[in-house]
């Protein structure tokens, strides 16, 4: 009894990029997390259910005392990429930096500084990641910065030419509503998109719903789905064309919807029945393309074009293609044409985001804004190439796994080891902090105090309490950046003379008094949800186009836009064939996210790696075919590099494909064979027509490793 009134029961959540964003409760002991689980008592309704943790958020305790875990600072002894470090002080550590940091403006300009920031601490209002790292050089100086979206640029890109830019996506509670749901390379029983994504689906199913799986996979999501339709990566536009050539000509286009609320459909209505290339897109057509019966795409549009409202659903996995810019268009194209569009139940099939933004406030930026920017998933490039004047000698990387979340790994891990210095931020030893001249040891969530917003927008505001004592020496990436603004004699501006607990007050009170949020009750419940009445997307649109107009030249979506000409694509959302590089190399890789990680945060964590071991997938016919058993040590190659894993043997990938999941830490052997089972070293940097990632745009081989 003694030892249970010495456990303090504290709020939290974590800001992994996972999807969504939940409530837990750290039961805490002497300083230290001894056991995470969700809060009792909260509201549940099928239409406002609880925000349940998953397993990674139930991890976060594990994490702090995780292999790996960066305890105090350290400077390299060894080459870059080696892992020989010795400790150092703090203030030997800050003032080395801030010598570099002097040396590097003085002899080449602030622009030499590449600034790198991801996804390894996001929604966080000031205290983690690029809250605080942009805010320390928005004052320091116009450094090199990163652009471009890593996850859903192609999806941007189609909702900015034929919506005017990104239009918020309905709320998923009004998927309860639908008849028909089509999960297309959406996977949300692993990565969510948005919080309990999976149980309005499964909800919908009860009520009658038929739910259909469109994948290479066969993945977890598929639980939720009465038919899975696999699907060749990177064909989804011409699935989507024969589809609409099936709408078209059984008479299922929606031609009040078209009519009323659409521009541009004629182009694309002549592409569907061949009028100009003498190829109409039956699914016949389809079926060479996508690998998928002909019968079945029949049936699906037959489905799709009777069955209302039905909610077309998108992952942002397809995307992820050389050009993924038409998938996203075409998924667009075929809500429209279904008038599926903003009806409760339906579906725009954009980008999905939910875009309700919380009222609270967070760090602010200085004067000064980036000199130049390198694409996110090229920046390797302007090292090794060196375009760029004055060249990049110095990187400053904050919250990501740099080299290991971008594709090509290995040229990734040759470019750091190219710069002159490379400090890292991370509360791990990531291959990325193992290429650093100087690691930083950082707070995890459950060691520093934030307000947290939702992934994706959603209505909710969470009190992030510090819950547990900073393990080693760690400290926020917001103490770091003061130490230096006040060694380089901006420290006041930096930090306006308040402590991280003065400017959560702040936060809390972003109107200056017309918006005050509720600081005691935040401090007890740890948040405060606005969900409010379930947002059906562009119903007021659908209802009177003329009087809710969209940002787009007609004011009406636009089906057809000459903008895409410029980058070398069509106007209208057609199939593009991607030459592939199958004579050399047969099987299509693909790259999901992991239900036990988010990118590669919590990699570093056993328990979670021994939940399910990290392996190829590969479907049997391709394993017979290599003589390859269940549980071989197996090499995935291309001319990238090689990853050596286990196989793992399963129906439940299509043949001709196999899947690595993104996020495993890159280690590379002394023969240069990564043992840790990184994907991204088979992924190619090239990009999509607008700048998107291509990673889905790789074949591999697969044989049996040496003993």
């Amino acid at each position: 009894m003694a030892q249970e009134q010495t456990t303090q029961h504290i709020p939290f959540t974590c800001t992994l990029d996972c999807g969504s964003r939940c409530e837990l409760i750290a039961h805490v002991r002497d300083g230290d997390v001894v056991r995470v689980e969700t809060p009792a008592g909260r509201a549940d309704t099928v239409t406002r259910p609880r925000l349940i943790p998953c397993t990674r958020g139930r991890a976060q305790g594990r994490a702090r005392h995780a292999r790996d875990r960066v305890l105090y600072p350290q400077r390299s002894v060894g080459p870059k990429g080696s892992g020989r470090f010795e400790r150092i002080t703090w203030q030997d550590a800050l003032d080395e930096i801030a010598d570099r940091l002097r040396d590097v403006r003085a002899r080449q300009g602030t622009e030499a500084v590449l600034h790198a920031t991801g996804a390894g601490a996001i929604s966080g209002r000031g205290f983690s990641g690029s809250s605080a790292s942009s805010r320390f050089f928005s004052h320091w100086g116009s450094v090199t910065g990163t652009t471009g979206g890593m996850s859903e640029h192609c999806a941007s890109v189609a909702a900015r030419w034929m919506l005017g830019g990104r239009v918020p996506g309905s709320d998923r509670a009004t998927l309860i509503d639908s008849r028909l749901i089509i999960m297309w390379g959406m996977n949300p029983a692993e990565t969510h998109m948005g919080p309990n994504t999976d149980h309005f689906i499964a909800q919908a199913r009860d009520r009658g719903a038929r739910v259909i799986l469109i994948d290479p996979r066969y993945t977890d999501s598929a639980i939720l789905a009465d038919q899975w339709i696999p699907i060749r990566p990177g064909t989804d536009a011409a699935l989507a064309a024969g589809i609409a050539y099936v709408l078209e000509t059984e008479d299922l286009v929606d031609r009040g919807f078209v009519s009323s609320n659409v521009a541009g459909y004629e182009p694309y209505r002549r592409y569907l029945l061949g009028l100009e290339d003498g190829r109409p897109k039956t699914p016949d057509w389809a079926e060479q393309r996508t690998g998928i019966a002909a019968e079945t795409i029949t049936q699906l549009a037959l489905a799709y074009g009777s069955t209302k409202p039905a909610a077309l659903l998108p992952g942002w996995a397809p995307q992820r293609t050389l050009y993924g810019e038409q998938i996203a268009r075409a998924l667009i194209a075929l809500a429209c044409l279904s008038g599926n569009v903003g009806i409760p139940g339906g579906g725009l099939a954009s980008v999905g985001t939910r875009s309700n933004i919380v009222p609270v406030g967070g760090l602010e930026n200085g004067p000064n804004t980036p000199a130049r920017h390198v694409y996110v998933g090229s920046w390797a490039k302007a090292i090794l190439d060196k375009p760029l004047d004055p060249p990049i000698t110095m990187a400053y990387i904050v919250a990501s796994n740099l080299i290991n979340r971008s594709p090509d790994t290995r040229a990734n891990a040759r470019a750091l080891s190219e710069l002159d210095f490379v400090v890292v931020h991370d509360p791990f030893l990531t291959p990325t902090a193992r290429c650093a001249d100087i690691v930083l040891p950082i707070c995890t969530d459950l060691e520093r105090a934030d307000m947290v917003t939702s992934w994706g927008h959603d209505s909710h505001l969470f009190y992030n309490r510090q819950t547990a004592t900073p393990a080693g020496e760690a400290r926020t990436d917001y103490w770091v950046f003061a130490q230096l603004a006040e060694r380089l004699g901006f420290g006041d501006a930096y930090t306006q003379g308040k402590s991280e607990a003065a400017w959560i007050e702040t936060f809390l009170d972003p109107g200056g008094g017309s918006h005050r949020w509720d600081a005691a009750r935040l401090q007890r419940d740890g948040i405060i949800r606005q969900d409010g009445e379930p947002r059906t997307a562009l119903s007021e649109f659908r209802a009177d186009p003329a009087a809710h107009p969209l940002p787009t030249q007609s004011g009406k979506i636009e089906i057809t836009n000459a903008v895409a000409q410029d980058y070398g694509l069509p106007p209208i959302p057609s199939y593009i064939e991607i030459a592939d590089e199958g004579q050399t190399h047969p099987l299509q890789l693909i790259t999901p996210h992991y239900k036990f990680r988010s990118n590669s945060c919590l990699y570093a964590v056993p328990w979670l790696q021994r939940l399910e071991q990290h392996a190829v997938w590969i479907n049997p016919q391709d394993a017979a075919a290599r003589g390859i058993t269940s549980g071989d040590r197996v090499e995935a190659f291309n001319q990238r590099g090689t990853v050596r894993l286990p196989a793992k043997i399963t129906e439940r990938i299509m043949p001709g494909v196999v899947c690595i999941y993104q996020g495993a830490w890159y280690s590379p052997g002394e023969d240069g064979v990564d043992v840790g089972g990184c994907a991204n070293v088979l992924t190619t940097q090239r990009e999509s027509p607008t700048g998107g990632f291509a990673t889905h745009t790789t074949w591999v081989e697969v044989r049996r490793s040496e003993p």
